[in-house]
């Protein structure tokens, strides 16, 4: 949810969606938008290398892939098995577009 809002945020930027597979895992472990070589997650802005070696050590398993995600949101939560927006306790929408807006891209 917070990756395909920071993309729609930032609309003009040219923003892309990855999702990161780690070991023998059948599903993504950790989803985040990337712009140039920054990564958008939870934890703010980062360089991308940054983050897959912070998942990678925290998870004790090596990177097996980085795909890029072409599917909307519902596509990729349906495939993966994730809940979809309309399935939380609230919608998660407008307190996803705030978080985003804490954080200064790496452009400005």
């Amino acid at each position: 949810m917070l990756a395909w809002t920071c993309r729609d945020f930032y609309a003009d930027q040219g923003i892309a969606l990855a999702a990161l597979y780690l070991g023998d895992f059948e599903h993504p472990l950790h989803v985040y938008a990337r712009w140039d070589t920054w990564a958008f997650d939870a934890s703010g802005w980062n360089l991308e290398s940054e983050l897959l070696q912070v998942n990678s050590d925290f998870e004790g398993l090596p990177v097996r892939q980085v795909e890029t995600i072409t599917s909307d949101l519902r596509e990729f939560c349906e495939e993966h098995v994730h809940r979809q927006p309309h399935q939380y306790w609230a919608d998660p929408t407008e307190r996803a577009r705030a978080y985003v807006a804490r954080y200064d891209p790496p452009w400005l």
